[in-house]
């Protein structure tokens, strides 16, 4: 008589996760249409991305959800988008903002950047030089917290 033994199945091994998080993102204009466009190029490029018309409604959002990254207008009733800007950065300095503006010159460019947006883009825009932008803008963000992670590693590793 015969033994048969029967092997036992190896577990089947764990797939790394490659489930990649999406951005966040956060639309802000005045122009709820033009917000909900921006919001269809952007979550049809894979973003995870919430609107509001105002300064208010956004920084009710900021306070609920962290954002990658915020699209502000420029122009708007209740604050400036430079205003809401620093706001928005002072409550979370690892958020990345890109200013729009119909009003597009050199000298509101520089403005913008002095205060802190890492890119603006001028009204109207293509939808593939606004990906660009968000793509860009998320890169550099990664850029950042990379360095900042590595900057906190090595004070710790000081102590």
């Amino acid at each position: 008589m015969t033994k048969t033994t029967k092997k036992k199945k190896k577990p089947a091994a764990k797939k790394p996760s490659t489930k990649v998080r999406k951005a966040r993102l956060l639309v802000v204009d005045d122009e709820a249409d033009f917000a909900k466009l921006i919001q269809t190029i952007l979550t049809q490029a894979g973003y995870g991305v919430d609107t509001a018309t105002s300064a208010t409604q956004a920084i009710a959002l900021q306070r609920k959800t962290a954002y990658d990254l915020a699209i502000v207008d420029l122009r708007m009733p209740e604050m400036t988008g430079i205003e809401l800007l620093q706001y928005l950065k002072a409550r979370d300095k690892a958020i990345f903002v890109i200013l729009m503006t119909a009003y597009g010159s050199f000298s509101v460019g520089i403005e913008a950047l002095r205060r802190g947006a890492c890119d603006y883009v001028a009204k109207p825009f293509k939808n593939k030089a606004l990906k660009d932008k968000v793509a860009e803008a998320l890169h550099r963000r990664q850029l950042y917290l990379e360095e900042q992670h590595s900057i906190q590693r090595s004070s710790i590793d000081e102590l």
